[in-house]
């Protein structure tokens, strides 16, 4: 697939140096980790719909301050 669009996020501190550690055990870069996380995001809204977007807000409902 063609990739010819940018996204551009602000993500927390906390989330960023998780994604950093991942991209470096798994050899890859953030990018190709963001991706591979957003593409599987994708996916499972597809098959669970709102109730996996629920799931995800709720679990930031319940630890807030982890989300910063």
């Amino acid at each position: 697939m063609k990739k010819n669009s940018a996204l551009s996020v602000r993500v927390s501190q906390k989330l960023k140096a998780e994604l950093d550690q991942v991209a470096l055990k798994e050899g890859r870069s953030i990018s190709q980790i963001c991706e591979a996380l957003l593409s599987g995001g994708i996916e499972a809204y597809k098959k669970n719909g709102s109730q996996y977007i629920l799931q995800l807000v709720s679990r930031n409902l319940v630890n807030p301050r982890d989300s910063r």
